[in-house]
């Protein structure tokens, strides 16, 4: 930026009244803030596009309610080429409402194994219903990066990740004293 346009800006600012002054403060505010905001919804968006290739420690977690996604799973990651490792819960038959704390705990005790398994991705297949879903995102959220996939068209599709936010995660290391 040229040194000119600055003095001319202050100049600007200094000629106007206090209320002036002060819109024009909110207004700079508000525009450094969108642009802030767009920057990550882009960050966001282009994370869900891609499914690039595998980091160093991952693994796959199969969740399935009333059914047992396992074997297609591992007839995916074998045709990709994919050897690791992989750890699943499934209920045996459907599940009513007052049965999901029960799955909620035994969803996190997934989560458990694979951060004691010092995991740096986590491959999420899922069968099962929608309200259930959302608790599964909401526990993997801000953990490690999670990238989601879809049973479409006879095989799976990498549909979105969930990404680690640095700015409210706990080091790998704060977490694994927390869970002992």
């Amino acid at each position: 930026m040229d040194i000119q346009v600055i003095i001319d800006f202050i100049d600007y600012l200094m000629g106007l009244s206090i209320w002036n002054f002060l819109g024009a403060l909110a207004l700079f505010w508000v525009v450094i803030t969108t642009w802030k905001e767009k920057r990550e919804l882009r960050k966001k968006l282009i994370s869900l596009e891609r499914c690039e290739g595998l980091s160093k420690r991952p693994i796959a977690i199969v969740i399935g309610i009333g059914k047992d996604p396992s074997e297609s799973v591992r007839s995916f990651l074998t045709d990709n080429k994919w050897d690791i490792p992989l750890i699943s819960w499934v209920s045996e038959g459907f599940l009513k409402p007052n049965e999901y704390p029960g799955a909620m705990a035994n969803i996190n005790a997934l989560r458990k194994q694979a951060l004691k398994m010092g995991v740096s991705e986590a491959l999420l297949f899922y069968a099962g219903p929608v309200d259930l879903s959302m608790f599964i995102g909401a526990s993997f959220d801000n953990w490690v990066p999670v990238k989601v996939f879809a049973f479409t068209n006879g095989t799976y599709e990498h549909r979105f990740t969930l990404e680690r936010e640095a700015a409210r995660i706990e080091s790998m290391g704060e977490q694994v004293r927390r869970e002992i």
